[in-house]
């Protein structure tokens, strides 16, 4: 099975190890959203990305709010502390810890594991992926109703460019992009 490419979210203060984790994560052929030096930033990201590293502490606070967020929306991701590990409240006992500097090669075949655990299995099925579209939008909304007419206007367009004869290829992932446009459509008229 082909491994898809995780945009992955990436939370650091140190200039120099995000620039590395960036580079790291690139060159194994994920997208970096990020880095951020910011908790407040980068929660605002967080139903948004499918895998995410998290500096324990950043600048002043810790990372756990970001953490939380991630747990909410079902979305993996790992520890990179400098400090004592310790200090990861239980509630986290399940994530992995990774002690930096590090190679970050460990880090993402611990996402695409873990992605691949939550991702049905058979990726062709369009049952299935329609399930994984409306459990992502229900992630990104939580009022079901709003969620259902996210999956519903990616599942038009995704019609309409058949129509055109566009469709072509990774249908599946084709149509989590529909509804990542679709939520951010919805987002910018919300906005004006």
């Amino acid at each position: 099975m082909k491994v898809e490419p995780l945009r992955v979210l990436v939370v650091e203060d140190d200039f120099f190890t995000a620039e590395s984790l960036s580079r790291e994560i690139r060159a194994e052929g994920d997208t970096v959203v990020g880095p951020f030096a910011d908790v407040h930033e980068a929660i605002q990201l967080a139903g948004l990305v499918q895998a995410a590293i998290l500096d324990v502490w950043v600048q002043d606070e810790t990372s756990f709010v970001v953490a939380d967020s991630l747990v909410y929306h079902g979305i993996p991701f790992v520890f990179l502390t400098g400090s004592d590990p310790q200090l990861i409240p239980a509630r986290f006992s399940d994530r992995h810890t990774y002690t930096k500097p590090g190679p970050v090669a460990p880090l993402l075949h611990d996402w695409h594991q873990q992605h691949r655990a939550i991702v049905p299995p058979d990726d062709d099925c369009m049952e299935a992926i329609v399930i994984e579209m409306m459990r992502r939008a229900r992630h990104l909304i939580p009022d079901k109703a709003s969620a259902d007419r996210l999956v519903e206007g990616a599942l038009l367009r995704a019609i309409a460019e058949t129509g055109q004869g566009r469709m072509e290829g990774d249908v599946r992932a084709q149509l989590l992009t529909f509804l990542d446009n679709e939520y951010r459509q919805c987002a910018k008229l919300c906005l004006q």
